[in-house]
């Protein structure tokens, strides 16, 4: 599901919880400011493809029972270094999560390049090798984690104090968005989880 379509299907996700029916290709036009319904259209049969709407035995659209199972769990979590911008996935309600745009390619050994999104579990515990977030100096952080002698010593081989470091979480899954295709929009999630 790319970033439009995901608007789409949140619009009809409230829609529903609101009014306990699918809006209309009309509204959704209106509502999310496309200057033709046609785009509407394409990212629904999109969605449908994906079996993330169905049509219900009068042939309408509505959402699937598979997704209606894990909506409880589709979570809208912050990317904590981009003003107001969130990334949507199906996640554990119980657990907290954090996201952080990667903007170098420092961790390119690692697998994690630029532009990707880490997805952080929120007070995890970090062994020794795990990737993590930190608040360093008021300053956040991505580093690999091993704790010896009462200091961090962090990806860098720098050591750092306790008493300046502050542990955020555990990176538990990355989200890429490739972008490839010259004047086509190419995009592929890659999740790739540590445990």
């Amino acid at each position: 599901m790319n970033e439009k379509e995901e608007r789409v299907l949140k619009e009809i996700i409230v829609y529903i919880k609101n009014n306990n029916i699918m809006p209309t290709r009309r509204y959704l036009q209106k509502k999310l400011n496309y200057k033709s319904i046609n785009s509407i259209t394409r990212y629904i049969n999109s969605l449908e493809k994906q079996n993330y709407l169905v049509r219900n035995e009068d042939g309408k659209l509505t959402l699937s029972k598979y997704y209606l199972n894990y909506q409880n769990n589709f979570k809208s979590i912050n990317i904590i270094n981009e003003k107001n911008t969130v990334i949507n996935l199906i996640m554990d309600k119980k657990k907290k999560y954090l996201a952080y745009k990667i903007n170098n390619n420092y961790f390119n050994d690692a697998g994690i390049i630029k532009k990707d999104v880490l997805i952080i579990e929120e007070k995890s515990e970090l062994k020794t090798n795990d990737i993590g977030l930190f608040i360093i100096d008021k300053k956040y952080r991505i580093m690999k984690y091993d704790y010896k002698d009462g200091f961090y010593v962090l990806r860098d081989n720098e050591e750092i104090l306790l008493n300046r470091v502050k542990i955020l979480g555990k990176v538990i899954m990355v989200e890429r968005k490739l972008w490839e295709i010259p004047k086509v929009l190419a995009v592929i999630h890659i999740i790739r989880s540590w445990t």
